[in-house]
């Protein structure tokens, strides 16, 4: 019997885990090894941090989605693979034998080399201790949140809105070493500012973090104090690649079209962890995950049945909805961005359906 295993409880494994509960794959044993047992929706976050969603709307349970797939589920993390005896080491010392490996684990926080911020920075990934991390940012007066991108983004106007309703009057700080989004372009760069000062957040941009003591963070201009400082500075690869010599120079899955490490046939991987080496440029977003999903598991059955894989082509342009705050969104799509209530509840229906999907 061969062994299909899946590292990782990424949207493009959630989607295989929905297709095995319609029928195994014969004479395959299939595992998933994740550390959670609950694989937290990162578009929902900022609606729980905000208070719009419990926190059993936004995460499912792996638990429950691999006992009705029929399949194994390992609580634990792999730190290591060896593409050569086609193990992978796991972080209790187990070692587990496959045929074909899937990768599917996402990415880390970048930049936590910098002074002070492994020490003193509340990280949100992984997600597992997010109810505590909302429960910090209700104590606390002083919250700075460090980072640019999305994610930073979102998650600042959340805790602004938060904050509002329980008439907190201190507002969030939100620091980045560049523009708002500024790989969107700089329109869509000031139009996010824009935002972000009307709802009375105080912003500093283009001002990078030099270090960080126990309540105070340095800028490139100054400083800031602070109670809490959340760290989400962007995407950094897991080190279980380079550990393994699977990587790119900057240490993520190097795959080709096929969803397929270029070094070894029987590793595949999608979603942020991974590089696609005819589309180096991909943004570390959800939406192609998605798009990978199906793509990924025609490929693992056709190779665990010596077939022909298909190639993954990324879309040119996504629908990309950020919450704002208040119910409110910014939708991004083809050069066009429209702000406001419907643009939120639109999201909505979209992070619903998609949770609804495995539930």
């Amino acid at each position: 019997m061969k062994t299909l295993l899946l590292v990782g409880g990424g949207h493009a494994h959630l989607h295989i885990l929905k297709q095995l509960q319609t029928g195994a794959l014969p004479g395959v044993r299939t595992i998933l090894i994740s550390p959670s047992e609950f694989q937290y929706y990162s578009g929902m976050l900022s609606g729980y941090i905000e208070g719009v969603y419990r926190l059993d709307e936004i995460r499912l349970s792996l638990d429950h989605l691999t006992r009705r797939a029929g399949i194994e589920w390992m609580k634990d993390r792999a730190v290591s693979v060896d593409p050569a005896r086609q193990t992978v080491l796991t972080e209790q010392g187990t070692t587990v034998r496959y045929d074909v490996v899937s990768f599917d684990i996402g990415s880390l926080t970048a930049h936590t080399e910098i002074t002070g911020v492994a020490e003193h920075a509340v990280m949100i990934k992984p997600y597992d201790a997010v109810a505590e991390i909302v429960e910090k940012i209700d104590r606390a007066e002083q919250i700075v949140v460090a980072g640019g991108g999305a994610s930073g983004v979102e998650v600042s106007l959340a805790i602004q809105a938060r904050r509002s309703k329980s008439g907190k009057l201190t507002p969030v700080s939100l620091i980045s070493a560049g523009g708002l989004l500024s790989k969107s372009g700089p329109a869509f760069s000031r139009k996010i500012t824009e935002i972000v000062q009307g709802k009375g957040i105080h912003l500093c941009t283009n001002d990078p973090v030099t270090d960080l003591t126990a309540n105070r963070v340095r800028l490139k201009s100054g400083s800031l104090p602070f109670d809490q400082l959340l760290w989400l500075a962007g995407p950094r690869a897991p080190a279980i690649f380079s550990r393994s010599e699977v990587a790119d120079k900057a240490g993520y899955l190097l795959l080709n079209s096929k969803l397929q490490s270029v070094f070894y046939p029987n590793i595949f991987g999608a979603g942020d962890c991974v590089t696609i080496d005819e589309h180096p440029g991909l943004d570390k977003a959800g939406v192609y995950a998605v798009r990978e999903a199906p793509i990924l598991w025609n490929n693992l059955k056709q190779f665990l049945n010596d077939g022909q894989l298909a190639r993954y082509k990324p879309q040119r342009s996504y629908l990309s909805i950020l919450s704002t705050g208040g119910q409110e969104g910014l939708l991004l799509y083809k050069g066009l961005a429209f702000h406001g209530g419907w643009c939120w509840k639109l999201k909505r229906e979209i992070d619903k359906a998609f949770m609804d999907n495995y539930r």
